[in-house]
């Protein structure tokens, strides 16, 4: 049995042995801790709730919470031992950087194979954890308690995301949750079956926990659930811890939504500039000029020859030009490059010469600097944005229309500005808009109210 049971709203059923403070009266919390997520049970009958909490207690009983921290601190580890040959690769020079390649090699490849198994291992306990819940109650019953927990994880997560930008209006949370799971859209059990199972997903897909407790009857099972309703047993078993938790729970988001606005509204509020770096390449340019000029003089050197112009002669000479003009087109191409600007860093959003429209700042996920034989910026958009038309430019830059992410590689940088330094300015360009996007919601939900 685990040493603390907490009634919480959100953050689903789990177990943990991790200490916990919990608010408002600043209880500190040790050992096993079973957590029980109000807004599911709302959904749940009496053997379905059981079946959850017996399958988070057999992780207790089969001892994972102590052997998955220790799992955790190996990874954190070899993830150091990662990184901390990447980051030498990277740092020295060209010719001791492939002295590091190998061993940087080695440790990614272990790395992301340990990694594998873990994540294997994670989905095994859940497995056994599933098959030990059919020893103390109905398959079906069990089968009905995971459906729900996945159909109602989006909408619920959504619903306590929106309450907390209302938190100015007067529903208690858990009827707010009920309004909101109620006037959204029931997503497809069939389509919730076909998700495609991940070799790094530490928590099973419904379709393999389905299949671990051997449970097939899938018509019956989406008959059941034509219509998920919330019912009375919250109430019935825990009316008085009920009404504490609410109002707990109310008061705590209003002051952390409060402290949230200041911080807000002072990140919103900081100045930008307007920065555009310019593509440099000025002794690269110059040192393929003298490359292409040794071909060429080479060239010369064979045209010129008292030997015979025989067929191996000519081919000679053929491939000597070839590569004499291609040294020459490559020189041709770095000195257009050289002072057109590579990218414009602005308030309102990223302007890269390729496209006619700027990039704004809130549709960048992520982004990445990577510098191995040149530095490259890849940017990461919104799967659901479009940036336009894509143009050819003097920059070299490389725009992946299926994976909707963008690759700028600078030879050099004009200026005293370099590509490594721009990793903070982007970030705070993207934290100030994702800044500015937030405290907009939370305006509007107090104008409409």
């Amino acid at each position: 049995m685990p040493n603390h049971i907490v009634l919480c709203i959100g953050n689903g059923f789990r177990v943990s042995n991790k200490a916990v403070r919990l608010y408002p009266d600043r209880i500190v919390l040790t050992g096993n801790t079973l957590y029980l997520d109000s807004t599911y049970i709302n959904y749940l009958t009496l053997a379905e709730l059981s079946s959850i909490i017996a399958q988070r207690l057999s992780h207790i009983a089969s001892n994972d919470l102590n052997v998955s921290a220790n799992f955790n601190r190996q990874i954190d580890k070899l993830t150091e031992t990662a990184n901390f040959l990447y980051q030498n690769y990277l740092s020295y020079s060209l010719f001791e950087n492939y002295l590091f390649y190998p061993p940087y090699l080695l440790a990614k490849y272990f790395y992301c194979s340990f990694n594998k198994a873990i994540h294997w291992w994670y989905r095994s306990t859940e497995a056994m954890a599933d098959l030990n819940v059919l020893k103390v109650t109905h398959k079906e019953q069990f089968a009905l308690a995971l459906s729900k927990m996945h159909l109602l994880q989006t909408r619920i997560n959504q619903a306590l995301e929106n309450y907390y930008y209302k938190t100015h209006i007067n529903f208690l949370p858990l009827d707010y949750v009920t309004h909101y799971v109620e006037h959204s859209e029931t997503p497809s059990l069939s389509k919730l079956l076909k998700k495609s199972p991940s070799v790094y997903a530490r928590h099973p897909t419904l379709a393999q926990r389905l299949s671990y407790i051997k449970y097939g009857e899938l018509n019956r099972l989406s008959g059941l659930l034509i219509n998920i309703s919330p019912t009375t047993l919250l109430k019935d078993l825990f009316s008085k811890e009920l009404n504490i938790l609410q109002s707990d729970y109310q008061n705590d988001i209003q002051e952390t939504a409060e402290t949230k606005l200041n911080y807000l509204k002072h990140i919103s509020s900081q100045p930008q500039e307007t920065i555009t770096l310019k593509q440099g390449g000025i002794i690269r340019s110059f040192l393929r000029s003298l490359l292409a000029g040794l071909f060429i003089l080479i060239t010369y050197a064979c045209i010129t020859t008292d030997k015979a112009h025989d067929s191996e002669w000519l081919i000679g000479v053929i491939i000597l030009s070839m590569i004499s003009a291609f040294c020459l087109f490559r020189c041709y191409k770095m000195y257009k490059s050289i002072g057109s600007a590579l990218l414009t860093m602005k308030p309102r959003g990223l302007i890269l010469p390729c496209f006619d429209k700027a990039i704004p700042w809130k549709q960048i996920d992520s982004f990445e600097i990577t510098g191995q034989m040149y530095k490259k910026l890849t940017i990461y958009l919104n799967p659901a944005f479009k940036p336009g038309e894509f143009k050819p430019c003097n920059a070299k830059i490389k725009y992946n229309k299926r994976n909707n992410h963008i690759q700028i590689t600078a030879y050099e940088i004009r200026g005293k500005l370099k590509l490594p330094d721009c990793e903070s300015l982007i970030s705070d360009y993207i934290r100030v808009a994702h800044a500015r996007i937030e405290l907009q919601l939370f305006m509007q939900n107090k104008n409409n109210q």
